[in-house]
């Protein structure tokens, strides 16, 4: 299948067809076993880097590159990326996705941070950066120590914000009944799966939660209570989720409670 999508970009390259370069790249990128994409298929694919002159064909192409077991990170490929990044050439999943496989290929996780920080809107570096789920930057300039805690407090507020949507998701009846069409994401698709995945079920679970301040002790000892009424019994009844719902939110507005850090 590689074959064929890689004689359909090649075709279109010369016909300089953009639209079926892009929709070929995106088949083999997201469908394809990109174990698959080395020798001539890879040398092919990174010789179009300098032919492709549309901004966000290049940044797919590069996205697909990095995917590859032959690919080695290089400076001036990670240095065009975050050109094309600064741009708008791709999203902040896309470039989450790529920039960990560069890092996978060689790249360091410093590399990427001070790349992100000096060349990017701060709240776009922040977003990426949040998004690789990564904990560990390396050394920081003292220039960039002020963007380094902003990093670190968003990622606190991301895995606040993942518990206390699940959490939401089991205790409350309407994000119960309706998550499945909401547009807000509970990071399950369903209460069940979320029931199943509750990692809060003692005191030592919350401990590390509770020592890095996303959740207060008082919240932690909220989910161990939910996790001990879920290992007895999956099908909680209304009260004892009304009264979980009551003791963690305390008639505070919820979005208040999510997005504020304890202290």
């Amino acid at each position: 299948m590689i074959g064929k999508i890689m004689h359909l970009i090649i075709n279109a390259s010369l016909d300089k067809d953009d639209s079926v370069i892009v929709a070929a790249l995106k088949l083999l990128k997201n469908d394809c076993n990109l174990e698959e994409l080395v020798g001539d298929y890879f040398a092919q694919l990174v010789s179009m880097i300098p032919l492709v002159k549309e901004q966000s064909t290049k940044a797919l192409l590069i996205e697909t590159i990095v995917e590859s077991p032959e690919f080695v990170s290089y400076d001036t490929m990670l240095d065009e990326y975050v050109k094309l990044i600064s741009e708008g050439a791709t999203n902040v999943q896309e470039a989450a996705r790529c920039l960990g496989a560069i890092t996978a290929s060689g790249c360091t996780n410093n590399q990427i941070f001070l790349q992100l920080a000096n060349k990017l809107n701060h709240k776009f570096a922040v977003e990426i950066l949040v998004s690789m789920g990564r904990s560990n930057w390396g050394e920081i300039p003292h220039y960039l120590e002020s963007f380094a805690q902003e990093v670190q407090k968003a990622q606190r507020i991301r895995y606040r914000s993942g518990i206390i949507a699940a959490f939401l998701l089991i205790v409350h009846p309407l994000c119960s009944e309706y998550a499945h069409v909401s547009s807000l994401s509970f990071g399950y698709p369903f209460t069940e799966a979320a029931m199943n995945d509750w990692a809060w079920v003692t005191p030592k679970n919350t401990e590390h939660i509770v020592q890095k301040k996303i959740v207060t002790s008082r919240e932690a000892d909220i989910l161990v209570k939910l996790g001990d009424l879920l290992r007895l019994n999956m099908n909680l009844s209304s009260n004892e989720v009304a009264k979980l719902y009551t003791e963690f939110f305390e008639d505070k507005n919820p979005f208040d409670v999510i997005y504020t850090l304890p202290k």
